[in-house]
């Protein structure tokens, strides 16, 4: 937009492109990212606008996490470079990752099968209206955690041992959401958690100080696991873009 606005920004920019520095694809990728950005900002700031992502999207009104789910699965890039900077890509998205039962029911469901270059990641998507936290401080100062995010951790937990028995005992009829056979190996499968949101920090600065200690601590003694709000997620595809632009 800077060079633009200049008397002979255009014929900058036509000059960048035949020199290769810049490519038509770079700069509606960047668009496109951007405007992505601001639909994920909108779906963090507004529940109401969340239902209305899922009624363009023809995702099911019902399930809140359907509509993340959806975005997130549309926005392979977000996910982008791991938090070990690894590149990370959608393989599949609502995997099974494990067996039914012997009635062929509650088979184990991940939300995202992500893959670095030779590993599989497993990912578990959760609202950013899940609390994190309970209603009050615990003895030691820390504050208590949420049964919600308890929960969603043995979840994945569960999931990430339903994955590694299928990955093993199934190597040669795993398949990728484009039909493609998995070749990324398991081995003690790295798991991401995706739930809550800034606003779960309230309190004065006491409490918001305790329960961000809190769960500080908690999830960086969660061995193999990442868990992340979607605030933080949404700063890291902010980042992304930026660097893009």
């Amino acid at each position: 937009k800077s060079l633009l606005i200049q008397p002979d920004g255009q014929s900058i920019v036509e000059e960048l492109v035949k020199n290769g520095l810049i490519t038509s694809h770079d700069i509606v990728n960047i668009g496109y990212r951007k405007a992505q950005l601001e639909q994920f900002q909108r779906m963090l700031d507004d529940p109401g606008e969340v239902r209305a992502y899922a009624d363009r999207e023809g995702v099911r009104l019902d399930q809140p996490e359907k509509a993340w789910q959806h975005f997130l699965g549309r926005n392979e890039w977000i996910f982008g470079f791991g938090l070990d900077y690894r590149f990370l890509g959608i393989l599949q998205d609502e995997a099974v990752v494990g067996a039914s039962d012997v009635a062929g029911r509650d088979a184990p469901v991940s939300d995202f099968l992500l893959g670095a270059r030779h590993f599989t990641v497993v990912v578990e998507v959760k609202q950013p209206s899940t609390p994190l936290f309970g209603g009050s401080r615990a003895r030691s100062g820390a504050w208590r955690l949420s049964t919600d995010l308890m929960e969603s951790v043995s979840q994945v937990l569960q999931q990430k041992a339903d994955w590694l028995v299928k990955a093993k005992t199934n190597a040669s009829g795993n398949f990728d959401r484009n039909g493609a056979l998995i070749r990324q190996s398991t081995i003690d499968p790295k798991c991401i958690l995706i739930i809550g949101s800034d606003s779960a920090f309230s309190g004065n600065d006491a409490e918001r100080e305790a329960k961000f200690r809190t769960f500080e601590l908690f999830r960086r003694d969660s061995r193999n696991m990442e868990i992340l709000t979607y605030s933080e997620l949404y700063e890291r595809a902010a980042f992304v873009v930026g660097r893009s632009a």
